[in-house]
C-alpha cells in the first residue's frame, strides 16, 4: 500500500474571509482520514474503515487517492464529535454493526491526491477539486465538501450552525503531504488549542476517587511548555475515563500532584493566553486519540 500523510493547516484569522484568493470550504469536526486503495488511513497511519461497515457502498474510484473527514451528524443535522468518538474506539464485530446503524457516518471528501493513478498533488486546488469531483459518486455515506469564494458569507451560516470553522485554502495552491502549509489556514468558531496531558492534582470532595485538575502543556519548540490547569468541562464519566487510561501511565507521585507519560492529547478551549502562556478560563473539550502530542504546538 502507498504511504502518504495529509497535508496539515496552520491557524488564519478572520481578515482572510473577505480575500479573493481563497477557497472556503467548512472545517469539520471528525477524524482526517485518506482513502487508499480501498483503506481508510487515519493519521497515526492505521486503516480505520473496519470500525464504519456502512462505508462498503463509498462509491469512489479505486485508482484515486483522497482526502476527507469522517464525522457523524447529529439530530440537528450537524458534525457531532462526541457521537462519532463513541465509534472511534470499539473493536467488538457486534457492537460496530449497532453503531453503526444508530450513528451512521459520513465521509465528506475535500481534495484528491491521485486521480486514475496519476500523482495530481503538484497540480493547482482548482483543478484536484475537478479530479475529486470525478472521482466520487455521492450518496448517504459519501459527500462532496462545500467550496465557495464568499468567505464571510460562509463564515456567518458558520456562526449561526455553531460548527468548528472554516477552512481558506490558497487558489492555485499544491499539496504538500506531511507539512503545515500557508497554503491551508484553519479559522475557528472557538478559541481552542489541543494540548498534552503531563498529570493530574488530587482530587477532594466528589472527586476524591478522580482528580482535581489536569495538568497539561505543548510544545514550544522542541520542549513541551506548562499552559496551566484545566479542572472544568467534563461529565463524571468522563472523569473516570481520564483517570484510568492517567493510572497506565504514571511515571511520579507527589503529594498533591501526579505526573505521567506525555502520550494523551486532549482539546481545550479558552478565553485567552496570558503574557506568562498560561491559559486563562480554560475548558477541557474531548481527548484526541487521533492526534500526537508532537503535534501539540504553541502557535
Amino acid at each position: 500500500m502507498k504511504s502518504l500523510e495529509p497535508m496539515l493547516c496552520q491557524k488564519g484569522t478572520k481578515d482572510l474571509l473577505d480575500s479573493d484568493e481563497y477557497i472556503f470550504q467548512p472545517k469539520l469536526d471528525g477524524t482526517r482520514a485518506l482513502y487508499i486503495e480501498e483503506k481508510l488511513i487515519n493519521r497515526r497511519g492505521r486503516n480505520i474503515r473496519q470500525r464504519y461497515p456502512e462505508f462498503e457502498d463509498l462509491k469512489i474510484e479505486r485508482d484515486s487517492i483522497i482526502d476527507g473527514e469522517i464525522i457523524v451528524y447529529n439530530e440537528k443535522g450537524l458534525p457531532d464529535f462526541n457521537l462519532l468518538q463513541s465509534r472511534e474506539q470499539i473493536s467488538n464485530k457486534f457492537k460496530i454493526k449497532l453503531l453503526s446503524q444508530r450513528y451512521p457516518a459520513t465521509y465528506i471528501v475535500f481534495d484528491c491526491l491521485e486521480y486514475a493513478s496519476e500523482d495530481i498533488t503538484q497540480k493547482p486546488l482548482e483543478k484536484r477539486l475537478e479530479y475529486l469531483e470525478k472521482s466520487i459518486t455521492e450518496n448517504d455515506h459519501l459527500q462532496l465538501i462545500y467550496s465557495t469564494d464568499n468567505g464571510t458569507q460562509l463564515w456567518d451560516e458558520i456562526i449561526k450552525r455553531g460548527i468548528e470553522g472554516v477552512m481558506a485554502k490558497k487558489k492555485g495552491s499544491i499539496y504538500q503531504p506531511g507539512k503545515r502549509s500557508q497554503a491551508c489556514l484553519k479559522i475557528k468558531n472557538l478559541k481552542t488549542i489541543d494540548c498534552i496531558i503531563l498529570g493530574y492534582t488530587k482530587g477532594e470532595g466528589k472527586r476524591e476517587e478522580t482528580f482535581g485538575a489536569l495538568i497539561i502543556g505543548a510544545y514550544k519548540g522542541d520542549k513541551i511548555k506548562q499552559l496551566g490547569k484545566v479542572g472544568t468541562g467534563w461529565t463524571d464519566e468522563e472523569l473516570k475515563i481520564l483517570k484510568e487510561k492517567m493510572e497506565k501511565l504514571v511515571i511520579e507521585k507527589e503529594e498533591n500532584k501526579t505526573w505521567i507519560k506525555p502520550k494523551l492529547v486532549c482539546e481545550v478551549e479558552y478565553l485567552e493566553m496570558t503574557r506568562n502562556e498560561e491559559l486563562r478560563a480554560p475548558s477541557f473539550q474531548r481527548l484526541r486519540p487521533d492526534k500526537l502530542p508532537e503535534e501539540c504546538i504553541i502557535e
